[in-house]
């Protein structure tokens, strides 16, 4: 316990200068002082070790203060004024919905015309099209802005704590040369792309955001109100790069690797499970971090004493904290921590409690020991981190050990089969998606445990936030309860004897149910939806602000007609409404080229096999259509009077006119009819009143579902939606977007028929037989006969 001891006191050094705004001497004097004290009661050695803990608080004093002290780099000179920067990009890509940011080490920074050499580094915000490798010299102009305080968390500290001084928001951005692609870090952060790109290809949203988490600490992609239910069910560590997370890991492939082939070659799909996390993660700081704290727990059940890894986890807090003491003040290795060493203390009486209760209630035989422990390494884990979490949070999560025992097991299976998809669909892309197959299901057990969790009332209950001392007294607490179950060994249960007819018979059943419920679930979500739903569907998906349309043919042949802003928004939406398995769209349809319709479709043609691409044939020059264009290949013009037909699904071009495309890009989009059996259905894009009153004097804008052009802008020609003869309109917008989509004058314009707005109503399904139609939406329901909608 002696070096435990002394990494406290450490520690409790760095919180008496960095909470308390002690002087240095402050925390060494508290130890000092006792050491008399301990001398008289306790002897020689406890007055010494008491003398020995007051230098390494003085130590630890003295060394965050000479590292908080430190001045600010040199950029900071330039915050608030507009001024160009010379420098490399030193991060990875942190994805957002339609952006991607990045850290940007200045060398040198020009002002008023004068350039100056420079030192410090810069957030940006570029447009997601603006795709950067690490060690990429670029030229950034745009204002510089102090990174905001939030109300709950210091935003502008965090990133001040890694040197970075100051945001642009989309400054303008010139790529001065090729980065040094042979460096290890641009090496490892290409390779956790292309592994991430692989992810996406093999698994739907959100599985493939949290496989991404789960291997390679990479969550940025994951939607808020899952990150949210992850936060109240006590499973966020599963996305973080955290040392107790891959402790788990490991340990539970120890665990059941030790029945299998004994405790020596055990060790070996462990440390296995530990090197793939390291390869996927890129080796970065904090995953050589995570995967010491990792190490340092296996090594102790190889061993078989668990409890030996404590002193070497208190020796790497103190190395780690004195070669970067930020680290004292992040969250994410407070957590790690804790949490291994909650594993290595607690873990061993955890596990001998529930075994014990297990005994008392004639379990013992039934419940298998691997979920015994499991069970115990879960709560451990917890217990240790509540502190930092309530801090952190301002919450601590009540179902959280209920969730995490079922969870953990999974968990593991999830990041061995998560990480296998990625390596292999990188290598070849079929055997990414056949391993992608069996992965999603671990993954969505977890998506859904975390979401039911979540939706349990008071699942997370809001703390008030004492301060740092309670935390820290909290901890102390913690300690003092820690030191008699690190120096007292658990006592070993008698081995339960051998299991009679009576227990085989119940261990059966939980797993013949078991197994049943596997095969229902398979049924269920693989199974029955294959072959097609055996009518049309016709989907407008809620993209916010822009188009994405799904056409799902009687057999399963999907066309996606625009692709909205986002690509990650895109594949969510897709991913809601497809089956896990599917990557395969037969065709895909963009009406025009602006970025609310063309902006997701380069994610898609990246995730999905397309068959074929169809556009107006106009051509754009901008980022976005430029990587389409790329993306998509061999494209195929579609004019006034063009056709194609996908499992008796009629598409129709009805526009733009054959002849060059002049005026703007809403002139000329594409407009298309599609026909199965009586039910007609008119897709118009973003057409404007020019193009309308063309279409009008053909007669053949007779429809029974109408797509409303423009996301319901002014821009109507009058008659318009009389002469469609729709009975049934249908505005994909954003909810509260700057443009005041769809308008008060087109509502008046559409007033008599039934319209459904994706703001709104969220994602709307129309489902035809040819005969009937049925409109379904997120909040609204409603059926009538094509018949009906005709004039």
């Amino acid at each position: 316990m002696t070096l435990p001891f002394l990494a406290a006191a450490w520690l409790l050094g760095f919180a008496a200068v960095g909470a308390w705004d002690a002087p240095v001497w402050m925390a060494g004097a508290w130890f000092a002082a006792a050491a008399p004290a301990a001398l008289v009661l306790r002897g020689r050695s406890a007055g010494v070790l008491l003398l020995a803990a007051a230098v390494l608080a003085l130590l630890g004093a003295w060394r965050f203060e000479q590292w908080a002290d430190r001045t600010l780099p040199d950029l900071a000179r330039s915050l608030g004024g507009v001024a160009t920067i010379e420098g490399r990009v030193d991060s990875e890509p942190d994805p957002g919905l339609t952006t991607l940011r990045y850290h940007v080490r200045a060398d040198r920074v020009e002002e008023a015309g004068t350039w100056r050499e420079t030192e410090g580094r810069v957030l940006i915000t570029v447009r997601e099209t603006e795709q950067l490798a690490y060690g990429t010299p670029v030229r950034l102009s745009g204002r510089i802005e102090a990174p905001p305080v939030l109300e709950a968390f210091d935003y502008r500290a965090f990133l001040a704590r890694r040197d970075v001084v100051g945001t642009m928001s989309f400054p303008r951005v010139e790529q001065a040369g090729e980065g040094p692609r042979s460096h290890p870090r641009a090496l490892a952060a290409e390779m956790r792309l292309r592994l991430e790109r692989s992810m996406q290809a093999a698994l739907p949203e959100p599985a493939a955001a949290l496989g991404s988490g789960i291997v390679m600490g990479r969550d940025g992609t994951m939607p808020r109100d899952l990150t949210e239910a992850f936060r109240e069910t006590g499973l966020a560590h599963f996305v973080a790069v955290s040392g107790s997370n891959i402790a788990l890991v490991t340990a539970l492939a120890f665990l059941l690797f030790v029945p299998l082939v004994g405790r020596n070659w055990a060790i070996a799909p462990a440390a296995g499970s530990l090197a793939l996390y390291v390869f996927l993660a890129g080796a970065e700081e904090t995953v050589v971090r995570a995967a010491i704290m990792a190490l340092i727990v296996l090594v102790g059940f190889w061993l078989g004493r668990p409890r030996s890894g404590l002193a070497a986890l208190a020796a790497a807090a103190i190395v780690m904290t004195a070669a970067q003491p930020r680290l004292a003040l992040e969250a994410g290795f407070q957590l790690s921590i804790a949490s291994t060493a909650g594993l290595i203390v607690f873990g061993p009486w955890i596990h001998y409690g529930l075994a014990w209760t297990a005994g008392r209630l004639g379990a013992a035989g039934v419940v298998p020991n691997v979920l015994l422990e499991v069970a115990a390494l879960s709560l451990a884990a917890w217990v240790a981190a509540l502190p930092i979490l309530w801090v952190t949070f301002g919450q601590v999560s009540l179902v959280g050990p209920l969730v995490n025992i079922p969870t953990v097991p999974v968990f593991a299976v999830a990041f061995w089969l998560s990480g296998a998809a990625a390596v292999s669909g990188a290598l070849w892309e079929p055997a990414g998606w056949a391993i992608g197959l069996v992965a999603y299901y671990p993954l969505a057990f977890i998506i859904w445990m975390a979401e039911a969790g979540a939706s349990v009332p008071r699942a997370a209950v809001a703390v008030p936030r004492f301060g740092t001392e309670a935390a820290v007294a909290v901890m102390v607490a913690l300690g003092a309860l820690a030191w008699p179950a690190y120096r007292y060994l658990a006592p070993r249960l008698a081995p339960p004897e051998s299991p009679g007819a009576a227990v085989r018979t119940v261990r059966a059943a939980a797993l013949a149910s078991a197994a049943g419920a596997l095969v229902a679930a398979v049924v269920a979500i693989s199974v029955w939806p294959a072959g097609g739903p055996g009518t049309l569907r016709v989907t407008v998906l809620d993209v916010g602000q822009g188009d994405a349309i799904l056409v799902t043919t009687p057999n399963g042949e999907r066309v996606v007609v625009d692709g909205g802003p986002s690509g990650l928004v895109l594949a969510r939406e897709l991913s809601d409404v497809l089956p896990h398995w599917e990557r395969d769209i037969a065709a895909v349809v963009l009406t025009h080229a602006d970025s609310d319709h063309v902006g997701g479709l380069p994610a898609l043609l990246e995730r999905f096999e397309v068959g074929r691409v169809y556009d107006n044939g106009q051509h754009r020059d901008t980022a976005v259509f430029e990587q389409y264009e790329e993306l998509a290949g061999r494209r195929h013009t579609l004019r006034r009077g063009d056709a194609f037909e996908v499992d008796g699904v009629r598409f129709e071009a009805l526009w733009p006119p054959a002849g060059p495309l002049e005026g703007p890009r809403n002139a000329s989009s594409v407009v298309l009819r599609v026909t199965y059996g009586d039910a007609v259905i008119l897709l118009t894009g973003d057409i404007e009143d020019t193009a309308q009153r063309a279409l009008m004097a053909t007669g053949r804008v007779g429809a029974h579902v109408l797509k409303v052009p423009h996301h319901g802008a002014s821009t109507n020609a009058d008659g318009f939606f009389q002469d469609t003869g729709a009975r049934l309109a249908v505005i994909s917008a954003g909810e509260g977007n700057r443009f005041g989509h769809p308008t008060d004058d087109t509502l008046v314009d559409l007033a008599g028929r039934a319209v459904l707005r994706t703001d709104l109503h969220g994602r709307v399904t129309i489902v035809s037989d040819g005969t009937s139609i049925t409109v379904l939406a997120e909040r609204w329901e409603r059926s009538f006969a094509p018949a009906e909608g005709e004039g």
